[in-house]
Formats: structure tokens, sequence, C-alpha cells
């Protein structure tokens, strides 16, 4: 690490025009406020284009949390209109508005307009290059000659998980040196509950009032919803979850609606929720409050909600795919991605045995220990101190 104390400049636009509940949102969130913690030395200057006041507070509360710190605050607010406008032309770059830092850190996939040469560029994850039947096709062209543009543009690329590096390296051909890994973390709400602390008027709150096995992500084709409506049909027929309901926690996505209609279509519709986007607060009590987790999702740059789970005590059950394994590796039970009558046996098994239950429950609490914010700044950090020259 370098003794040159520096101006470190950070993208927050998603996090301004989208809050702290989406997965970016939670890593830029989550990342300044370790960094902050962690670091005494450095000035952090955060900026970002938006075109919704609905968010600002919580980043400029970033700013009453660390007074002892310096950060400095160089927002732009603009229309929809103005800021496509301002992106085709690539000008003004946010210097002549007054940002200045010795390297900028654009935290989601798209660098602003910028005279800045120090660029470290985050990479969650190429599903829309991977798997484009389950994006439309404007979008996949879109990004994928932007994000490809951006990754050559930056002097280092951080990557969620090796799996993420793999496909940046294959797709893009970059040089493996360039590309970082560094794991993200679960949010600190996420944690096991005493009996006391439980509050079960959640549950009420969204129609829960039956044991429920429990998925969280947003509803598009990739999280492979379909396959766990048809694993619980299944299970009910087998009477194996008479008592349960299916509970799925997350905003609509695109291509959404044949998820829909494979619940309004089973039999077992009335036990099978979707509850839409929830509050980190409650989403904490109902993760506590489940039987068992299941993420049968077909492709993840890291996979947050199996690691939110697991730092909330719960059995697990995850697809093998992409970064999953990485993430849930030897705590959980991994199915093969698509392999639905695996995936029936397994919800089956776990939710017929009181032990291993226990036992998975007593792994995903080792497990996620071992993935921490201050580790996460910490090795950002590092990345940041030698991209400067």
């Amino acid at each position: 690490m370098i003794e040159k104390t520096l101006r470190i400049g950070i993208d927050i636009s998603t996090l301004l025009d989208h809050g702290p509940n989406i997965g970016a949102g939670r890593y830029i969130i989550n990342l300044i406020r370790s960094l902050l913690e962690i670091d005494k030395k450095n000035t952090y200057i955060l900026t970002g284009r938006y075109t919704s006041p609905d968010h600002a507070g919580a980043v400029y509360a970033l700013g009453k949390n660390f007074k002892n710190r310096r950060i400095e605050f160089k927002l732009f607010r603009t229309s929809p209109k103005k800021l496509g406008l301002w992106d085709r032309l690539r000008f003004p770059p946010i210097e002549f508005l007054g940002f200045r830092a010795d390297m900028l850190h654009c935290p989601d996939y798209l660098i602003p307009p910028t005279l800045n040469r120090n660029i470290i560029l985050t990479i969650h994850d190429l599903a829309f290059i991977r798997f484009p039947e389950f994006n439309f096709d404007w979008f996949i062209k879109k990004y994928t000659c932007e994000v490809k543009k951006n990754a050559r543009a930056a002097k280092k690329i951080i990557a969620d998980s090796l799996s993420t590096k793999k496909d940046i390296i294959k797709f893009f051909k970059m040089e493996p040196a360039r590309v970082k890994v560094i794991y993200l973390a679960a949010d600190g709400i996420f944690k096991k509950l005493s009996e006391k602390e439980r509050n079960t008027n959640i549950l009420k709150k969204y129609g829960i009032n039956k044991k429920y096995i429990l998925s969280v992500g947003t509803i598009e084709p990739r999280k492979n919803f379909i396959s766990l409506i048809k694993a619980f049909n299944y299970i009910k027929q087998k009477d194996a979850g008479s008592d349960y309901k299916l509970v799925i926690a997350g905003g609509t996505g695109w291509k959404s609606e044949a998820i829909y209609r494979e619940r309004e279509t089973s039999p077992y519709a009335k036990d099978i929720l979707f509850i839409g986007r929830v509050p980190d607060r409650n989403l904490t009590q109902i993760y506590n409050q489940a039987e068992l987790f299941v993420y049968p999702s077909l492709f993840e740059g890291f996979g947050l909600p199996p690691l939110e789970a697991m730092s909330c005590g719960l059995p697990v059950i995850a697809s093998d795919s992409s970064s999953l394994k990485e993430v849930v590796g030897d705590a959980g039970i991994l199915v093969p991605a698509g392999d639905n009558k695996e995936l029936q046996k397994q919800i089956m098994r776990i939710l017929k045995n009181a032990e291993t239950r226990k036992a998975l429950k007593k792994k995903s609490l080792t497990r996620a220990k071992k993935f921490t914010w201050a580790n996460t700044a910490g090795r950002t950090l590092e990345v940041y101190c030698k991209s400067i020259p």
C-alpha cells in the first residue's frame, strides 16, 4: 500500500436511482460504509448522476454517520431525457462540474463521462451474454457493446466471483491479471434472531400463516422460479408439504409473465405467495422464521440471497451453477441446475428430516462468517492503491 493520501472517487448513480435494496445498491452502500470504517487516511468523493431524489437521503446520511472521515459529494440531478443525451455525447465530463479524484471506481458496469484514466470497474456478471434468451435483444446488444468497451477502458476490473472472472476473460478477451475476484458479503441486518426477537406479526402482514419454504430474488426467468413452483406442487401431492406455503420475495423483472402464470395454474396457488420487494427489517424476520431456503437460479454473478439466508441460520438448497457453489460451498445442498427431479427430492428430504435441517443450519452460520464487508472493503482498497502510478 502506498503512502500517498488519495482522493478516491466512487460513482453511486445506481444507488441514487434505485436505492440500497437491489443487489448493486447493496454492494455500493455496504462497500462505502466499510471503506469509511477501515480507511482513516484517504478522502472519498461520491459522485453520481440521478433523475429522482428518492434515495438521496440515504447517501447524504453517510456523511453524517462518518463525520470524522473525509467524505465529499459531487452529485448531479438531471432529467431522464438530459441524462440520455449526456451519455450519448459523453459531454460534459464530470470533472467540468467540479469532480476531482485520483481514481474513479465505477461499481455497476457503467462509466460516466469522465477525463479520469484510473478507472476501476466492477462487473457483477455477464448473464446478458451467457443467457440471451432471458433478456431483450436491444438490451443484449446495447450492454454487450457498452460493458465490453468499459472493460477495455478500465485499469482494473473487480469481479464478484471466480465464475464471473472466467466469463470476463472468455467473452472480453481480458488478461487474467487485470481481473480481481473480491467476494461480497451479506448486510449486517441479516443475522440469526433469538425467539424473543422474532415477530410473527410481520408474517401475518404478508399473509404467511403456515410453515413455509422461502426464496428471494427478482421475478425473472434466470431465477428459475417455475422449477421451484413445480417442485412445490410435487411435494404437495406427496403430502410432504401439506402444511407448507411457498413464499417468494422480490420485485417483478422482465419476462416474468410465465412465472406468474405457473402459479395461477397450480392446484396449490393459494399456498404460493409472491410478496414483492420487502424492506430489509421485515426480510430479516421472514428469513429467520422460514423452514428452508431454496434458490434454484440458473446463473448468478455472486448470489446474495443464499448468503443472507445462511447468515440467518437457514438450511439452504441451491443450484450448483456459476458462482453459487463458491458462495454456498459445502454448507448447503447443491443441486444440478435445471434438474427438477433432484430439486424435488432434496426439498422433500430436508423437510422430512429434522436432524439434517439442524446440521445444515449450523453449517450455514459457520459458512456465512467467512464473508464480511470489512474483508471486501480491505481488498478493494488494495486495488485502489495499486491502480495509482
